[in-house]
């Protein structure tokens, strides 16, 4: 069940027309993506932080960021079971046992690229995947995943186990940039559902009864995430997280039109809300479908709510104020007794330093709305009363405070899926540049913003990107510069979807598609004056600090685009996609500083292998 899959469409296009004087080099030549050394990155940390604070120049004490698992170099490691070779030829299309987890992306200049999207940090300096079989709602079957669970929390017998398991697509592994967007599934990593694992077999899901409440891994591999909180007890987090998941996947709602459901809970506020809401059964949130939660969405929902609420009276008290918090207590066991068919006892309840206190937040500013207050607020963001001051009322903290990972905006899937597919440190500016492009029709449709609004938000991005291909790869050589600068325009129209045969006499050049490059080499001028900072440093140096460059001045742009509002509140503003916790370990999404999440293994199903 794919979730949340966005089509990719072509490159923009535009009708040519002749032109006999050619306004880039004859023979343009796209950039090769820059050599990397060989073997992993012991260092498998998410990539470093920059922080926008250099008046000196683009290239003054940036700080690099470190490789993430998903583009490290080198030969993957395999551990624990072996595939059958007929399931790898039959229910992985035909893929090599080296390259499972990963995709080879084919660019446009013909050579192949490697993201090891699947993939993840295996330790000591290995990234790879560790296969474990498991069986269909059978504990025994299921004992090996259980153990190593247990040895990886510290979990002691008589503690739940608790994990998120996101569906992977290894059978999709070669293809264009636009195939990985359109049929391949790779705006979301090749993930396409995240569940819980909670251990003897079982899952919960959205839709409840989705998977059977079992694995059905067989051709859908699951990778298993361990979510942890800072000074927090596993076990502790573990039992919290379930209190939640019990009474939150009861009955849970899947929205009609998953792919542009639009996400509600992109604030702690909200998310308090949603929960207080659920254990009082709330209409709205059974009978709007705008209310309903996809897959993602659900434990997304169950995760912040398992780190802020500590599951005992005191707690829901603090919360959500003495007497409706008592009241919601006592609301909650009967709900919990109605999903575990048990009473909950003592020995369910959990104390703990929840996340919004570490984050040194008081119980006013967690405050959950009432649904009325939420509805006013939602009003002055779209009719303009909330910029213009007017607005008095409820406000919630911003988004992504005190909660495991911020929610993404459509700006963030673009760059996201261009880190990833079309990184600029790997394949170079014109082909990272045409990646983000390319996603032009998809953002309109999606947030209802006209080519205008496009452009203005996107051009400052391709533009950062092209004066950082400037930085890492132009000529010192000052009489050199005017040739380089033709033949990446010139690469740079190949890449936005221009052929090469257009400049060969006779040819015809696209004057819309040459104006965009041209256009988009706004501020490689700037950015040549950088280059004596960079002449003496080794190519990959150049091209590590051009790329830590980029990902710094891009700050305030990205902001800009991630803070364009959708058209109207029906379109999907914010979302929490499958993909995200993948994110997250490959430091292309922040995480909470107080948040750790890491992948232990890959369930598969042991009918599969030897």
């Amino acid at each position: 069940m794919p979730i949340r899959s966005v089509t990719t469409p072509t490159t923009p296009s535009t009708t040519p027309t002749t032109n006999t004087t050619p306004a880039a080099p004859t023979t343009p030549t796209a950039p090769t993506a820059p050599t990397q050394p060989t073997g992993w990155n012991a260092n498998t940390t998410p990539a470093a932080r920059t922080v926008r604070n250099d008046p000196d120049g683009m290239v003054n004490k940036v700080q690099i960021p470190i490789r993430a698992p998903m583009h490290q170099k080198g030969t993957a490691t395999f551990e624990g079971a072996k595939f059958k070779d007929e399931v790898l030829l039959n229910d992985f299309n035909r893929i090599n046992m080296a390259d499972f987890g990963a995709t080879k992306v084919q660019l446009p200049t013909g050579k192949e690229y490697v993201v090891r999207d699947m993939q993840y940090a295996l330790g000591n300096g290995k990234v790879g995947m560790k296969f474990v079989p498991v069986g269909n709602d059978d504990p025994a079957a299921n004992k090996q995943m259980d153990d190593l669970l247990r040895k990886e929390m510290k979990l002691k017998p008589n503690e739940p186990i608790f994990a998120l398991i996101a569906y992977i697509h290894p059978e999709k592994h070669t293809g264009s940039i636009k195939e990985l967007g359109d049929t391949m599934l790779k705006t979301e990593m090749g993930n396409t559902h995240t569940g819980a694992y909670v251990g003897g077999g079982k899952t919960t899901n959205s839709p409840e009864g989705y998977h059977g409440k079992t694995w059905e891994v067989k051709g859908y591999p699951a990778n298993v995430q361990v979510v942890s909180l800072a000074k927090v007890d596993q076990g502790t987090l573990n039992k919290n997280l379930l209190n939640a998941d019990n009474v939150l996947n009861m009955g849970v709602k899947f929205p009609p039109d998953y792919k542009n459901d639009p996400m509600r809970t992109v604030d702690i506020n909200t998310t308090l809300m949603f929960y207080r809401d659920w254990i009082k059964d709330e209409p709205y949130l059974k009978n709007d479908p705008t209310w309903h939660t996809y897959c993602a969405e659900h434990k997304t929902i169950v995760t912040n709510v398992g780190l802020n609420v500590p599951h005992n009276e005191a707690s829901f008290k603090e919360i959500f104020g003495a007497a409706e918090g008592a009241e919601l207590w006592t609301r909650y066991k009967a709900k919990f007794e109605a999903a575990n068919g048990r009473p909950f006892t003592a020995a369910d309840e959990t104390r703990f330093e929840p996340l919004w206190k570490k984050e040194g937040l008081k119980p006013d500013q967690i405050k959950a709305p009432t649904k009325a207050e939420y509805d006013a607020y939602q009003a002055a963001r779209f009719d303009g009363s909330l910029k213009a001051g007017r607005y008095q009322g409820y406000e919630p903290l911003p988004v992504g405070r005190s909660m495991a990972w911020k929610p993404e905006t459509t700006a963030d899937l673009v760059k996201n899926f261009m880190e990833t597919y079309a990184p600029f440190r790997e394949v170079g500016g014109p082909i990272s540049a045409a990646s983000l492009l390319a996603f032009k029709p998809v953002i309109q449709e999606r947030m209802g913003i006209d080519d205008a609004t496009f452009m203005k938000l996107a051009k400052p991005m391709l533009q950062e990107i092209m004066a950082a291909e400037a930085l890492a790869r132009a000529p010192a050589d000052q009489t050199q510069l005017p040739a380089w600068s033709q033949q990446t325009t010139g690469a740079l129209y190949v890449a936005l979807g221009g052929k090469k045969e257009d400049f060969a006499p006779g040819g015809t050049i696209d004057p819309a598609r040459m104006g965009l490059a041209k256009e988009l080499m706004g501020k490689v001028p700037a950015a040549l004056t950088q280059l004596p900072k960079l002449a003496t440093l080794t190519p990959e140096k150049r091209n590590d600090q051009a790329y830590a460059a980029l990902r710094r001045n891009m700050q305030d742009e990205l902001e800009a685009a991630r803070g364009q509002m959708v058209s109207d509140p029906g379109k999907t503003e914010y979302y929490s996609p499958p993909a995200v916790t993948n994110r997250v370990v490959n430091g292309i999404v922040d995480s909470n500083r107080f948040v750790n999440i890491r992948v232990v293994a890959t369930a598969v199903d042991q009918s599969e292998v030897q």
